[in-house]
């Protein structure tokens, strides 16, 4: 079994499912619909150049390049999803609109037009799937890879699962968020290799700029964040910074893993 081409299935209907209220059905035919994963793989190095270069993102966005830019009408790769994406939302307007409890389905109850939920239902796939495909890959590998953190948290969840505080074989969000080295592991692994490794500009304030540590940065200057780096800072983590390491998010006090989290939070844009 190949967990890594699985994982990028998983995510895929997963948010489809949320999406559109219904699954595309990578994980049940188990293959790769659309060729997306493959054009996908291809395609994001150019997009993760375009996105730390602005010369290189003016060129993917000019008028050269439209052609060559995934369309509805495509039978394979993304342009194949935008066409789901596109018949899906056709179908909630209209005279006989469909009315389902899905994402789309807020988002036409909040107003959005056809055209914005076209776009909305999109992004959650674009930015969401092959990210969580990387974050399970990651983190199971780390796991599984330390026979102490394996042994630990496997006994948590047998110790849970035998006095009946999560369900089985599926267990619930709040149930998971109870369980504190579960999450241990999951913000150690995001921490360790974060999914998204782009340079998550941020841009100076007008008109008055910015002052950051004494450095003025003037008002429309983008600066570049490496998550990367922040994330392996010893003077934030330790001289283990470096290494899988769980129990750093339970057995320091409050304050510092405060400060861990905000750090680590940086990996979403926030922090």
């Amino acid at each position: 079994m190949d967990f890594a081409k699985l994982a990028g299935y998983f995510t895929l209907d997963t948010l489809t499912q949320i999406a559109f209220g219904q699954a595309l059905g990578f994980l049940t035919k188990n293959e790769d619909l659309y060729d997306y994963h493959k054009s996908s793989a291809a395609f994001y190095p150019i997009m993760e150049l375009g996105s730390n270069h602005p010369t290189v993102l003016a060129v993917l966005k000019s008028r050269v390049m439209e052609g060559a830019a995934p369309k509805p009408t495509d039978k394979l790769g993304f342009g194949a999803i935008i066409g789901v994406a596109h018949k899906v939302a056709a179908e909630r307007f209209g005279p006989d609109a469909k009315k389902v409890q899905d994402m789309l389905g807020s988002f036409v109850n909040h107003g959005l037009t056809q055209q914005e939920c076209e776009v909305e239902s999109l992004i959650q796939i674009l930015a969401g799937a092959d990210s969580t495909a990387t974050a399970l890959r990651t983190t199971l590998l780390y796991i599984l890879t330390s026979p102490p953190t394996y042994s630990r948290l496997r006994e948590e969840m047998t110790l849970a699962i035998e006095a009946g505080k999560v369900d089985y074989p599926v267990i619930s969000n709040s149930q998971a968020q109870a369980l504190p080295y579960l999450q241990a592991c999951i913000k150690e692994g995001l921490r360790m290799f974060m999914p998204l490794h782009g340079l998550a500009g941020r841009v100076s304030p007008y008109p008055d700029g910015a002052t950051i540590n004494g450095v003025f940065i003037p008002p429309g200057t983008e600066v570049g964040l490496s998550n990367f780096a922040m994330n392996y800072r010893t003077d934030f983590y330790g001289p283990d910074a470096d290494t899988f390491h769980p129990e750093r998010w339970i057995e320091n006090d409050a304050e510092t893993v405060k400060r861990y989290e905000r750090t680590q939070e940086l990996i979403f844009g926030t922090g």
